[in-house]
């Protein structure tokens, strides 16, 4: 995405200066010459048209200024030649087909500026999509942002891990706030890291919502202030009225929050710079640090509204932005409900995945606009922001770790949905306490299901992720491995509750084709990334069940792809890896081993070199220091009893009594050294 700067600038305080034809501001657009501005209206007349536009003075007046205001602010843009020069300049080096979204930062010091719809403009001649509103327009879509220079820009980090405040406040006398259809939209948008399915509503995965979103109702300034005291926020989405008040001489725009006191009593009328202090609170044992959430969601009328320009102050937006809030989106006129809701549902289904913003903000306006045709919701969104230089690095890896955990959670659920299912005695053994409570079939085939959207779901976004951001491409394949097996298992067990033979023949054949792409996508993240030998050990692992099963594709072993090659190098660097300064580095090489010797007896090459006991006696020993090593719910034994406990359970299945005794032999005593209690914060 491509970003202009404008800046509008005057002489003098922010404060106590009306609008004026004959005062004179100088615009500043990029590396241009700056232009000298003046615009052609008094200040009342701009009240008057804000009066028209929040819906004060009846439907032929509001379209009238809807289309007024927004001539006037576009002949105002096209005054100014450097920024219709650079709105039509191709960024060097972007293909026809790729990101030509603009981003307009516009900077503005004076209050009564900061009155301006700018979100209205109309496209002026020379601009993309002349003669259509410029946030509408397709040819270059634009998402404008307003902006403060008090946010120190080379600050703010984007957080790639997510905790929502969601404030609540509706006080006795004010119209009821659409409560239950926001927190809907923020509870289903937080599902893909909660880890839990429709089918089955009282899974402990319910009580891990609290760890991604908390609720604050009949809140007060007070209640916000404590909140964001004993926890970090990176997201406050804030649904609340908003309301005139008088300050002094001056009309200001508030919020309507419950009282401390007394919440079903009289409202408090809360100012931006009140709901600052509140937001940035010192944090509780932080030694002075000051809490900020990355991003605050303003669903109230007229919070970009910044009222009287006579006094100091702003628009509640524009306070919290100025408090060195990196992203502050809020609504300059009255707001719809139901455009409210679909604020909150557009703007975190990407928010939570690390999406640009400015991006999501330009799909929400044309969202608004085209299914609220009475209102202008489209135009009543306002953002102030302040990125940082690097942010599309950021983005990137925000989005490869936002789309990891949420992968890592369909997994480990794809697991728990297995692990419930009926085993074998021997392979009970093997599954340790995974399994929950009896599952009637029907809940079971809902889970199953359940999980494998999902788990499919997930691995569409790690597809998409691989084409977008190529430089962790060893990373996501790995993912996308890990995705495909998880994928064979469930396809498995949902095949085995199938009774129509055609349905049941397909899945199997899903199973196999999941297993090879699985196999080859090890190999590559391998390849790509050859201190990864947990993907090798992977790649030989199912190399074997392949094999064993009659399903190993022609031609699959290469010279660069020998198992017994892979396996010496495996093993090698696995050893070496026991005396790192690194625990972890130290207990996934202990994983590897215990896999590695596992694996020797159904290699003819490896297991001829030494006697069968060996091998159990090797992998035992490892195992007991896995165990002893790390503590007794640790990932990396979890991870790797989960693993062995494949070997008893569906690898067994799969290869229909082929794999040698001799391994289920070492899976056997392995098991039984491993705990199998889950990490206390694993997902799901």
């Amino acid at each position: 995405m491509r970003t202009i700067t404008l800046e509008l600038l005057r002489h003098g305080p922010a404060h106590n200066q009306l609008l004026s034809p004959l005062t004179q501001y100088l615009a500043l657009c990029e590396n241009h010459s700056a232009v000298t501005l003046q615009l052609p209206m008094e200040h009342n007349q701009l009240l008057y048209r804000l009066g028209a536009l929040a819906y004060r003075m009846g439907e032929e007046p509001r379209q009238f200024q809807l289309r007024d205001t927004a001539r006037l602010l576009g002949e105002l843009l096209a005054t100014i030649p450097g920024l219709t020069a650079d709105m039509n300049r191709r960024v060097a080096g972007v293909a026809v087909d790729e990101d030509t979204n603009t981003h307009l930062r516009l900077v503005l010091s004076a209050s009564e500026l900061a009155l301006l719809p700018f979100e209205l403009a109309l496209a002026p001649a020379g601009f993309p999509g002349a003669g259509q509103p410029l946030l509408l327009q397709s040819q270059s879509p634009v998402c404008i942002t307003r902006e403060t220079r008090r946010v120190a820009e080379e600050t703010v980090v984007w957080p790639e891990e997510t905790r929502v405040l969601f404030v609540v406040a509706s006080p006795p006398g004010q119209q009821p706030v659409p409560a239950a259809a926001h927190l809907l939209a923020l509870r289903t948008r937080l599902e893909p890291w909660v880890g839990t399915t429709a089918a089955d509503p009282n899974s402990p995965g319910n009580s891990k919502l609290g760890r991604h979103l908390t609720v604050l109702t009949q809140a007060s300034a007070e209640a916000i202030e404590r909140a964001c005291a004993e926890q970090v926020y990176t997201h406050v989405h804030i649904l609340a009225h908003g309301c005139e008040y008088r300050d002094g001489y001056d009309t200001r725009f508030g919020l309507v929050l419950h009282a401390p006191d007394d919440p079903m009593g009289p409202p408090d009328i809360v100012s931006g710079e009140r709901l600052a202090t509140a937001l940035r609170t010192a944090r509780k044992g932080s030694s002075g640090e000051l809490s900020r959430p990355a991003v605050v969601t303003l669903a109230s009328c007229n919070s970009g509204n910044v009222g009287s320009v006579a006094g100091v102050g702003a628009s509640i937006a524009h306070a919290l932005h100025q408090a060195g809030i990196p992203m502050v989106i809020a609504s300059q006129f009255p707001l719809s409900f139901g455009g409210s809701v679909r604020l909150v549902e557009e703007l975190y289904d990407g928010l939570l995945w690390g999406e640009d913003p400015r991006t999501l903000l330009i799909d929400l306006r044309r969202m608004l606009h085209t299914q609220f045709p009475d209102t202008h919701d489209w135009a009543s969104v306002t953002a102030y922001s302040s990125l940082p230089a690097n942010f599309n690095t950021q983005l990137a890896s925000v989005q490869i770790q936002r789309a990891m955990k949420s992968i890592n959670v369909a997994l480990d659920l794809a697991d728990e949905v297995v692990a419930r299912t009926p085993r074998t005695r021997r392979s009970e053994r093997g599954t340790g306490n995974l399994g929950g409570s009896a599952r009637t079939p029907e809940l079971m085939g809902r889970e199953l299901d359940a999980a494998i959207v999902r788990v499919r779901t997930a691995k569409q976004r790690l597809a998409r992720l691989l084409e977008r951001h190529g430089g962790d491409r060893p990373r996501i394949l790995g993912l996308l491995a890990s995705t495909e097996k998880r994928e064979a298992a469930l396809s498995y067990e949902i095949r085995k509750r199938t009774a129509d033979a055609t349905a049941g023949a397909r899945l199997m054949a899903d199973v196999w084709t999941a297993l090879a792409r699985a196999r080859q996508l090890y190999f590559d993240t391998f390849g790509l990334d050859p201190s990864s030998f947990w993907s090798a050990v992977q790649y030989l692992s199912l190399t074997i069940v392949l094999q064993l099963a009659n399903r190993l594709p022609p031609g699959a072993e290469t010279p660069s792809q020998a198992a017994e090659k892979l396996w010496d190098l495996a093993e090698v660097q696995s050893l070496r890896d026991l005396s790192s300064a690194k625990s972890s580095v130290r207990e996934w090489a202990l994983g590897n081993l215990i896999e590695l010797y596992l694996l020797a007896p159904a290699m003819p090459a490896v297991a001829a070199r030494y006697p069968a006991a060996n091998w159990i006696e090797r992998a035992r020993q490892h195992a007991a220091s896995l165990a002893d090593s790390a503590s007794a719910d640790s990932f990396e034994v979890f991870s790797t009893r989960r693993q062995i406990a494949r070997y008893l359970d569906w690898y067994a299945e799969l290869c229909d009594g082929k794999l040698p005794e001799s391994v289920l032999a070492i899976a056997d005593a392995v098991i039984d050294l491993l705990p199998a209690q889950r990490p206390a914060d694993a997902p799901g």
